[in-house]
């Protein structure tokens, strides 16, 4: 049997445990890959690096923005703009050849992402927006 080194196992498998996962936060040095400022894909200002905007190699960023537009628009129901969230990446991931399996997943976890932890970006966007 052959001895086999954590180092030489990333070069034979192309990457450690996020590259499986294919998991992207379009973030580097504490600035946005694609030039906005932080919030503009998934998460907040503060959470920008740590959410993906690509899970699975399916790029969920544009359904992200879609629901920070959402939830800038004075008067939007915060359910309807988390449903529509789910409901967006269900069908961005399905253009980009996902399976149902992991497109529900993927949905699956933003979804319940927002519905626990969205309450105070919504406030706060609600509140910029309507005052």
């Amino acid at each position: 049997m052959q001895d086999c080194t954590v180092e030489a196992t990333l070069q034979v498998q192309g990457g450690g445990v996020w590259d499986f996962f294919k998991f992207g936060s379009g973030t580097a040095n504490g600035i946005r890959n694609d030039g906005n400022a932080l919030g503009a894909g998934c998460g907040t200002v503060k959470s920008d690096a740590f959410v993906p905007d690509m899970l699975f190699g399916i790029d969920v960023s544009q359904a992200c923005f879609q629901h920070d537009q959402s939830y800038a628009t004075c008067g939007f129901s915060r359910e309807t703009a988390d449903t529509n969230l789910s409901n967006h990446i269900l069908n961005d991931c399905g253009v980009q050849g996902g399976n149902a399996l992991t497109c529900h997943l993927i949905a699956g976890a933003y979804g319940m992402s927002v519905s626990l932890f969205g309450a105070r970006a919504f406030a706060k966007a609600q509140e910029q927006s309507c005052y």
